[in-house]
């Protein structure tokens, strides 16, 4: 069990029954996946870019990244039928808390312009919590390679969980592993 994983069996839960009080200890909150998708808006003109977008997920992850491609063409994108666009990973059980662990800790203290993530910005999804990372020059992975890293591209961390009855229950849920959250 990892440290995040025995945090949330022991503390989390314990403390979730008393501020939610829940009908039954199956409605508690808990963390679905974890989906880190990154795009690369150069691999429209060159395919082999997308090359890229594999490789940092793989270092970032320690798992396979799948290629996502176009489902029909778009001429104002410029995209054909099957053109491969982006990369993503799904993270899930013990993979899940040992990245979260990991970004926690290590990752969002290095960001340069961290915000709390607000009750506002939560409103739309309520199960779940996406952060866009313009620069992956951040992740300690990616900081030898960062020069051969194009310079478009990002990453998007959606975090997805389940039984969420309101807003402040996610925000709650997300402050209780030391998130940055506005209540």
């Amino acid at each position: 069990m990892t440290r995040l994983q025995t945090w949330n069996k022991n503390i989390v839960s314990s403390d979730l029954v008393y501020k939610l009080n829940p009908k039954n200890i199956h409605d508690l909150t808990r963390f679905e996946n974890v989906v880190l998708k990154s795009c690369i808006n150069s691999s429209i003109q060159d395919q082999k870019d997308i090359i890229f977008g594999l490789v940092a997920l793989e270092l970032l992850t320690n798992q396979k990244a799948k290629v996502s491609r176009t489902r029909k063409s778009i001429a104002a994108f410029k995209t054909r039928k099957f053109m491969p666009i982006s990369t993503k990973v799904t993270l899930r059980k013990k993979n899940l808390y040992n990245y979260l662990d990991f970004f926690i800790c290590i990752v969002l203290p290095r960001l340069p312009q961290l915000k709390e993530f607000e009750k506002n910005s939560v409103i739309k999804a309520k199960t779940s919590l996406s952060i866009g990372l313009p620069n992956l020059t951040i992740f300690p992975q990616l900081t030898k390679e960062s020069e051969q890293l194009p310079k478009n591209m990002g990453l998007t961390l959606t975090i997805n969980s389940n039984n969420i009855k309101s807003n402040t229950s996610l925000l709650l849920f997300l402050s209780e592993f030391q998130m940055p959250v506005i209540l």
